[in-house]
C-alpha cells in the first residue's frame, strides 16, 4: 500500500474521533453496565453531538428520546456503539451498514478469541467493512475516548479528569482493554493530559496502525504511547511510524511477547536467526520507536516529555548529597549507557569556591551534608553544572526528611530557568519522598523514586533524540544498481518454482545481476572439466559440491580448500562425489563447482530474511560456521537506508574485529554496507525470495572491497 493511500485512509477515522451523531444500540441509563456507561458519560460530560439511544425497550433514556431500531432515528448517523449479546451483534452491524453509518465501535465479545464459529462470524464483519467503507472499531473492545470533544464512546473512561498539567498531550493505544485502562488512571493521576484513549479489540477492521497514523496527524496529540502485542499489517505500522516520525512526535510502545515459544525451522542460517522479536526489535530501531519496559519507566518519559526538555545527547552530571549515592548513580549510569563526563575546569573551581573543603566538585559532585546548614547550596551548584557545555542532562540525588520544602523550591526554580532536563530522584520515607515527588511533577520538574527506571527513561529519550537529528542531518549516498538489474535477476528466477532452493552457482549468477562481487567459477560435470575450469581459473582453487539437496555442503564433506595441482583437481573431484552420494543418496549433483580461492579476511554473512509481518528483512552479522552459536548479527525492514547500513555495522558485538585488531588492517565497511544496500534492492524487487545466505562474505582491508564466496537462495 502507498503511504498516499494510507493517508487517505486515515481519513475515514474521523467520525470514530469526531463524530456529530452518535446512536447505541442496546442503550440502558445503568452506568454499572457496558451498554449504559456511554450514554450516561455522553450526556453527564456534554458530548456536543447529537445522541440516539436506540433499545425497544424504552421510550426514554437519560431524558433523551430511545429510539426502537437505527432505522427510526430521523437524521444521519456518524457513529454507532454496539453493546448487545454476540447472537444481535451482526444483526445490528447489517442494520448499521444500511442506515449508512460511516463508524462503528462494539463492545460485545464473544468471536474470534471464543473459538471457529465466533472467528468466522468476526470475518464476515471484516468483509462488510470492505465492501461497505464503514469503519470497526473491535470487536471485544472497550472503546474510544476523546477529551477535546468529551467523546465518551466506551465503558472504561467515565470522568474527565480535573488535574491535568498538559492537556492534548497523549494518545495512548491499548491491545489489551483491562491493562490499557490500568495504565490510562495511572497516568492520568500524574496530570498527563491523553488527547485519545482506544481499546483495539480484535481489530476486524481498523488495526493499531491505524490509530496511530491518525494520532500522528492530529494536531492535539503531541505523544504517542501504546501496549502492543502484535500487529498484522507491517507495512501499514510502518508508514505510521514514519507518519509520526516526520511529525516530531515520539512513539513510546510496551510491546508484549519478547520471549516466544518456538522458534520456526529453515533451510539457511538466515531463515534460523529471524524471529519475529528480532524483527519488531530491529522495526523500532529503525523508526525511532522508544520501546518501554515498565509503566514507571513510562511515566518517568512521559514527566521529562511534559516538562518539554528531552535530552540532547548522553552526557550527564550527578548531583548527590553523600558521595555513595553518587557513585551508585554513576554505575548505573554507565550501566544503562549515559556517560558521567568530566566537569570542564571552569565548572570545577566555580564549585570548588562554594563548596566545603570535604565536598567533592568531581562528577558526581558530592555536596555534603552542607547542603543543611547553607541554604540555596543545591541550587547554586545546580546552576553552575548546567551551564557546562559538556553537559546535556542532570540527575539530582534529593533527599526527602522533616518536610523540607526549600530543596523542592531551589530545583523548580533552577528548572525553569534552564533548557537542559533536569530529573530528581527523591530518597527518604515512602509518604515524604511521595509527596516531594507529586509536588516536583506538578511542577512539571520530572521527579522519581527508582534509580533504574529513571536512568533506562533518560537513555531512551537520549537515543530518540540523536536519531532524530541523525536521521535529519543524513546525507549517505545509495550505490547505483543496473537499470537492467532486476530484468537479468527476473529471467534467473522466473525459472523456479515457489518452494526452490537455489543452489550456489544460480544464486551468484543473481547476485552479480546486482553488481554483487562474486567469487570467479566454473561448474564441471567431469574431473576432466574440473582439470580445465581449475587452469582457466588459476591455482589455487576450491572445489565444493554442487546439489540443490545438499545446501550446507560443509555438513556432506562438500568443500575442498586450496587445490593447488592437476592431480588433486582429479582426486578431490571423486571424493566430493562420493561424499554427496553417501550424505544423501538421492540428491541430485549437477557436479563441481571449482572456483577461484580468496586471499584472507574477516568472514561475514549478509542475508535476506522473510517475516510474515513485515516482509522482506536484511541481515548482517560475523560470518562463517560460527554465525547460529554467536547470533551476532543486526536486522532491518526492507528498504534499508545508506544511514540503517551504517547503525547495522556498529550494533555487532564484533565490530571491532572490523575495525581491526592486534594489528590487523579494518577491514572494508563501505564495501559491506554497499552490498547490504544491494541485497535489500533485491529483497524490495523479488519478494518472492524467502532467504538468501552470502555466507561467508570475504571482506578485505579498507579499500580492497568484499567478495561472496557462497550464498543460497530460497523461493517463498
Amino acid at each position: 500500500m502507498a503511504i498516499t493511500d494510507f493517508q487517505q485512509e486515515l481519513s475515514s477515522l474521523l467520525p470514530i474521533f469526531q463524530p456529530a451523531s452518535i446512536a447505541i444500540i442496546g442503550a440502558s441509563n445503568n452506568p454499572a453496565k457496558p451498554s449504559g456507561q456511554p450514554l450516561v458519560s455522553l450526556t453527564r460530560w456534554g458530548f456536543k453531538g447529537k445522541i440516539y439511544p436506540v433499545n425497544p425497550k424504552y421510550q426514554t433514556l437519560c431524558n433523551l428520546q430511545c429510539y426502537q431500531s437505527l432505522k427510526d432515528i430521523p437524521g444521519p448517523v456518524d457513529l454507532c456503539i454496539i453493546a448487545v449479546p454476540a447472537r444481535m451483534t451482526m444483526p445490528a452491524l447489517l442494520e448499521s451498514a444500511a442506515k449508512g453509518v460511516k463508524g462503528v465501535i462494539i463492545f460485545t465479545s464473544g468471536f474470534a478469541e471464543v473459538g471457529p464459529d465466533g472467528a468466522e462470524i468476526q470475518r464476515e464483519m471484516t468483509r462488510l467493512a470492505k465492501e461497505t467503507g464503514m469503519r470497526i472499531c473491535g470487536p471485544n473492545c472497550m472503546g474510544v475516548f476523546s477529551s477535546r470533544n468529551a467523546l465518551m464512546a466506551n465503558f472504561s473512561v467515565t470522568d474527565l479528569p480535573d488535574h491535568v498539567l498538559v492537556p492534548d498531550f497523549l494518545g495512548f493505544i491499548s491491545q489489551s482493554g483491562g491493562f490499557g485502562v490500568a495504565i490510562y488512571e495511572i497516568i492520568k493521576e500524574k496530570g498527563i493530559g491523553f488527547s485519545h484513549f482506544v481499546s483495539t479489540g480484535n481489530e476486524a477492521d481498523l488495526e493499531f496502525s491505524h490509530y496511530m497514523g491518525y494520532m500522528a496527524h492530529d494536531p492535539h496529540t503531541r505523544v504517542i504511547g501504546g501496549y502492543l502485542e502484535g500487529i498484522k499489517d507491517g507495512q501499514k505500522f510502518l508508514q505510521a511510524a514514519d507518519m509520526a516520525l516526520e511529525k516530531g512526535k515520539p512513539v513510546m510502545l510496551i510491546k508484549a511477547g519478547r520471549y516466544p515459544a518456538s522458534a520456526r525451522a529453515a533451510a539457511s542460517h538466515t531463515g534460523a536467526l529471524v524471529g519475529s522479536e528480532k524483527v519488531y526489535s530491529a522495526v523500532f530501531k529503525q523508526k525511532g520507536i522508544i520501546r518501554v519496559e515498565s509503566l514507571e519507566e513510562f511515566q518517568v518519559m512521559l514527566a521529562v516529555l511534559a516538562a518539554g526538555k528531552i535530552p540532547r545527547g548522553k552526557r550527564v552530571a550527578i548531583l548527590a548529597t553523600s558521595g555513595g549515592s553518587g557513585v551508585a548513580l554513576a554505575d548505573k549510569c554507565a550501566h544503562y549507557g549515559l556517560e558521567v563526563v568530566p566537569l570542564q575546569k571552569q565548572t570545577r573551581e566555580a564549585l570548588d569556591a562554594i563548596l566545603p573543603d570535604f565536598a567533592s566538585s568531581a562528577n558526581p559532585v558530592d555536596i555534603t551534608s552542607a547542603i543543611m546548614t547553607q541554604p540555596g547550596l543545591l541550587e547554586q551548584c545546580a546552576q553552575i553544572v548546567l551551564g557546562d557545555t559538556d553537559v546535556d542532562m542532570m540527575i539530582v540525588n534529593n533527599w526527602a526528611l522533616h518536610g523540607d520544602q526549600s530543596r523542592l523550591e531551589q530545583m523548580t526554580r533552577v528548572s525553569a530557568r534552564c533548557d537542559k532536563p533536569i530529573l530528581n530522584l527523591v530518597w527518604g520515607p515512602e509518604r515524604e519522598a511521595l509527596a516531594a515527588i507529586r509536588y516536583l511533577n506538578d511542577q512539571l520538574v520530572p521527579a522519581a523514586r527508582e534509580a533504574d527506571f529513571a536512568i533506562r527513561a533518560l537513555t531512551s529519550l537520549a537515543e530518540y533524540n540523536n536519531f532524530v537529528h541523525t536521521r535529519l542531518n543524513s546525507a549517505l549516498s545509495k550505490p547505483k544498481i543496473a537499470e537492467n538489474a532486476r530484468e537479468k535477476a527476473s529471467e534467473i528466477l522466473d525459472r523456479f518454482p515457489p518452494g526452490s532452493q537455489l543452489t550456489e552457482y544460480t544464486a551468484k549468477q543473481v547476485l552479480r545481476a546486482y553488481g554483487i562481487p562474486t567469487t570467479r567459477e566454473i561448474l564441471a560435470a567431469t574431473a576432466e572439466e574440473a582439470v580445465n575450469a581449475a587452469k582457466t581459473i588459476g591455482y589455487p582453487v576450491v572445489m565444493k559440491i554442487e546439489s540443490p539437496d545438499i545446501l550446507h555442503k560443509t555438513d556432506a564433506g562438500g568443500v575442498f580448500l586450496n587445490i593447488s595441482s592437476e592431480t588433486e583437481v582429479r582426486e578431490k573431484f571423486q571424493v566430493l562425489m562420493d561424499n554427496a552420494r553417501a550424505y544423501k543418496p538421492d540428491a541430485v549433483i549437477n557436479g563441481v563447482l571449482v572456483q577461484e580461492m580468496l586471499p584472507g579476511g574477516t568472514e561475514m554473512i549478509v542475508g535476506i530474511g522473510k517475516d510474515r509481518v513485515f516482509g522482506s528483512t536484511v541481515l548482517v552479522g560475523l560470518g562463517g560456521i560460527f554465525v547460529e552459536a554467536l547470533e551476532d548479527v543486526a536486522l532491518r525492514v526492507v528498504p534499508v537506508t545508506p544511514l540503517d547500513a551504517r547503525e547495522m555495522l556498529d550494533e555487532l558485538k564484533g565490530r571491532r574485529i572490523l575495525e581491526g585488531l592486534r594489528g590487523q588492517p579494518p577491514a572494508d565497511r563501505q564495501a559491506v554496507q554497499n552490498i547490504m544496500l544491494r541485497v535489500s534492492r533485491l529483497a524490495d524487487d523479488f519478494p518472492q525470495i524467502a532467504e538468501l545466505d552470502i555466507n561467508p562474505l570475504m571482506v578485505f582491508s579498507e579499500g580492497r572491497g568484499a567478495c561472496a564466496a557462497d550464498a543460497l537462495i530460497v523461493i517463498a
